[in-house]
């Protein structure tokens, strides 16, 4: 089973995404990075040639990559205080496409997961999985 699968009660599975950054946080990270190194780069060099429009173009490029950088840290930092009052940061449910009753194996993975818990003994483990089986 994908060690991502969870066995919901409701039927179906839930499936965690524990990733530290997304794709989509790491672009626009690397994108805020790369205008502020070319910004300060093009403004060095128009200084160092004498030209006098590379440098206010170079403070410019440089501006729109530390606001991307804000943006970034705000939007991360608010990501991360609703994800921690949710309770159910990358959680995503999938239902397990069977019609009408779950499918036996969810039963008895949800009741794997319940005794391993500790929240079922050993009897009532063995006779929950003994009436999923002979229905």
């Amino acid at each position: 089973m994908n060690e991502h699968a969870v066995p919901c009660p409701a039927g179906g599975y839930l499936f965690e995404f524990k990733g530290k950054h997304p794709l989509r946080e790491t672009a626009r990270w690397v994108s805020g990075v790369g205008l502020v190194c070319a910004g300060v780069a093009t403004a060095i060099i128009g200084t160092a040639f004498h030209s006098y429009l590379s440098v206010p173009l170079g403070i410019a490029v440089a501006v729109l990559g530390a606001t991307m950088l804000v943006l970034y840290a705000l939007t991360k930092s608010r990501t991360k205080a609703v994800a921690a009052a949710s309770g159910r940061a990358g959680k995503r449910h999938v239902k397990n496409g069977s019609t009408g009753r779950d499918s036996v194996a969810a039963d008895l993975a949800l009741l794997a997961d319940l005794y391993s818990r500790g929240a079922l003994s050993a009897e009532e483990f063995s006779a929950a999985k003994r009436r999923i089986l002979e229905s």
